[in-house]
This record gives structure tokens, C-alpha cells and sequence, in this order.
């Protein structure tokens, strides 16, 4: 049986539909989760769900980074949908030290608190955007109790990792590995177990256009790293990415 590849965090809203049928048509094991940042983007991973069904898995978030563009109420506008849409995944959401001005900064953790409490009575799992803010957003998911999360393209500290994995959570290594250290790093520091893969496609990143299409070139890249066959490290993965999306108890 060839193994699946799993990419667990895609905007895959923002490719055209032709590539997506290129990228499907081309990795038939290929597994999709499709984040979103707002409504229109939910709507349409809504759509492509639907469309491959049981390949692609759609993610209702509001990005922190929507704050600069939309109103606060497309934010409980997701959330209704998402509960009528019965996701199992909630995101991109979360907190921005990084990238967004300091002072949004307690309007991001109102709405990534009401997400995180809409992922924990869903029962869906957390895909978190914590640029500068991991522990934060980790201290959030705490309080409110959520029980599975991901840290999507986790670049924070090292011993952090420890305290999310004793958590039960888990850490994505982005297809960016191939050119950043930060993501070697904590692949090499993070357990087997508490890892995923993800291609936070479509982005260009030191000249690399992130897709789903690289993750076998990651899961090569890592299997090297950890010091494991490459279909060691991918069964191991795709039990934990099966089992975030509910697909395997």
C-alpha cells in the first residue's frame, strides 16, 4: 500500500483551481488540510473539500493578520459557519508579536480565545499562527483547555518545544527546512511522535515557492535529520496527522 503524504497546513484557497487538479493529478496520496484566514477563504476550502472529498480538509480560521482588513465580526461570522460546517480543524488563528502592531495586540487574543474555545467543544484541533508570541498562544490553549493543537512552521525557542509536547500538542516542520536552520533545528529537537508536516503553500520564501507538492522531499530531509528510514518517520507521521483529523482513534 503506498503511504500518504500529508500536508497540514495549505492555503490552498489561494491557489487557482487548475494547479490544485495538477497537484491532486500528481500525488494521489497527497492529503490536504486547507487553512483559511476569513470568510470568502472559508467558503472556498468549504467548496474544495467537497470537491475532494477525503483529500482535502477544510479549516476555518480569521487570520491575526485579518485584523488590518476586515471588520471583528466576520471573526464570530467563521465560527458560526464552522459549527454548521461541522470542521475538524480550526485555524489559521492565533497570536502575532512578530508582525502585527503591539497595541492589536489584546483584540488578537479575544478572538484567538474565542477560536481556541470553539476548536475544544467542536472537538477539532488547533492550527496556530505564533509569530513571537509561542508561548502566549500556548498558555491560551491551556487556559481554555483545547485538547489537540499544532504550532503550524513552529521557529521558537527550543525548550518550548518540550513543554508543547508534554502538553500533547504538536509542532510542524515547514518544506522551508530545505533552506532554513531554525526549521532543522527543531525537526532534530522535536519527537517523532509530536510532529507534523506542512507547506504553508502558496508562498515565496528565499526564493522557494512553498507547495504541497515538496513534502516528500521533506519528509526525506527530516527522515535524514532524525537519523530514520524514510517509511519509519512517514507512518509515524501520518498516524499522528490521521488522528488530528479524527481519521484514526
Amino acid at each position: 500500500m503506498e503511504s500518504i503524504y500529508y500536508d497540514m497546513h495549505c492555503h490552498l484557497a489561494e491557489f487557482a483551481d487548475n494547479e490544485i487538479e495538477q497537484m491532486m493529478n500528481a500525488m494521489p496520496n497527497l492529503k490536504v488540510v486547507a487553512v483559511s484566514d476569513d470568510i470568502r477563504s472559508l467558503n472556498r476550502v468549504l467548496d474544495l473539500a467537497s470537491r475532494y472529498q477525503g483529500r482535502v480538509f477544510p479549516c476555518a480560521g480569521f487570520h491575526p493578520w485579518s485584523l488590518k482588513d476586515h471588520q471583528l465580526e466576520e471573526a464570530w461570522q467563521v465560527i458560526r459557519l464552522a459549527e454548521r460546517a461541522g470542521v475538524i480543524c480550526i485555524g489559521e488563528v492565533g497570536l502575532d508579536r512578530k508582525f502585527m502592531p503591539e497595541e492589536t495586540f489584546m483584540t488578537q487574543r479575544k478572538v484567538f480565545e474565542a477560536f481556541a474555545k470553539a476548536a475544544r467543544d467542536m472537538n477539532a484541533f488547533l492550527n496556530i499562527h505564533s509569530p513571537g508570541a509561542w508561548r502566549d498562544a500556548l498558555n491560551v490553549i491551556v487556559e481554555v483547555g483545547v485538547e489537540d493543537a499544532v504550532f503550524h512552521w513552529y521557529t521558537g525557542p527550543l525548550d518550548l518545544v518540550d513543554e508543547i509536547v508534554k502538553r500533547g500538542y504538536f509542532v510542524s516542520i515547514n518544506v522551508a527546512a530545505e533552506v532554513q536552520s531554525k526549521s532543522k533545528d527543531v525537526a532534530k529537537a522535536a519527537p517523532l511522535t509530536n510532529m507534523v508536516l506542512e507547506s504553508d503553500g502558496p508562498y515565496n520564501y528565499h526564493g522557494l515557492r512553498l507547495t504541497p507538492l515538496m513534502i516528500p522531499r521533506l519528509v526525506k530531509l527530516v527522515a535524514e535529520l532524525k537519523g530514520v528510514a524514510e517509511g519509519e518517520l512517514q507512518e509515524v507521521i501520518a498516524m499522528s496527522s490521521e488522528r488530528l483529523l479524527k481519521l484514526r482513534t
